[in-house]
């Protein structure tokens, strides 16, 4: 419902925490793909071919990029409707 003076409503404290999380989990692939691609097997506790733990890496960062990208779009979006 719009308010007498025709301004819309201030974003909730929902979609605000949504937009932290979706930045928050971004850093958090890319850094797992960083972890996994450089670390040691001793330190993960298992062993895995070199070669599959940089495709792995690569992947996760890759997909924080993309998460990145889809959650940047979409709160810009946001802004740009707000100030319409």
């Amino acid at each position: 419902m719009l308010r007498p003076n025709k301004e819309k409503p201030s974003e909730s404290s929902f979609h605000k925490f949504v937009k932290v999380f979706s930045m928050l989990m971004t850093l958090v692939y890319v850094a797992l793909g960083i972890f996994i691609m450089f670390a040691e097997n001793e330190t993960l506790n298992i062993s895995i071919p070199k070669t599959y733990k940089l495709v792995l890496g690569g992947i996760l960062i890759l997909y924080g990029a993309v998460r990145f990208v889809r959650a940047y779009k979409t709160n810009s979006n946001q802004k740009n409707d707000e100030h319409e």
